[in-house]
């Protein structure tokens, strides 16, 4: 990702990391991140995407938005959960204030999704 033009607001970026890897699950959030950019009034994020990958092992998507955000590329950073960076609560939250110290990133997680109980009825329907 080239640097930033000094004056121009930098793109936001968006990570997933799943595994294993599932892809219906990835494309609905690259979805729901997508639109929660567009309701911020924020251009469509730059992904960042760890397909299959540990939250254990390399994660060279993660990798590449640590440098982006080093070099300024991201001030904002969109994410589902702090899960995608580990299933580790503790790793999860050095991971977010890495991302928040060293890449100067505001990280915000989506809005939880209204739970509907199956019992209900539709009244659309």
């Amino acid at each position: 990702m080239p640097a930033p033009t000094p004056g121009v607001t930098p793109q936001p970026a968006a990570y997933l990391r799943y595994y294993p890897h599932n892809c219906s699950v990835m494309d609905r959030n690259v979805e729901a991140l997508r639109s929660f950019a567009a309701r911020l009034g924020v251009p469509a994020p730059a992904l960042y995407l760890d397909y299959g990958f540990s939250c254990t092992g390399p994660r060279p998507g993660l990798g590449r938005l640590v440098r982006a955000a080093m070099n300024g590329s991201h001030r904002l950073l969109l994410v589902p959960g702090w899960w995608v960076f580990s299933v580790d609560d503790t790793q999860a939250d050095l991971t977010v204030r890495m991302l928040t110290t060293l890449g100067g990133l505001r990280i915000v997680r989506l809005p939880p999704r209204k739970l509907v109980p199956p019992h209900t009825v539709d009244p659309l329907v």
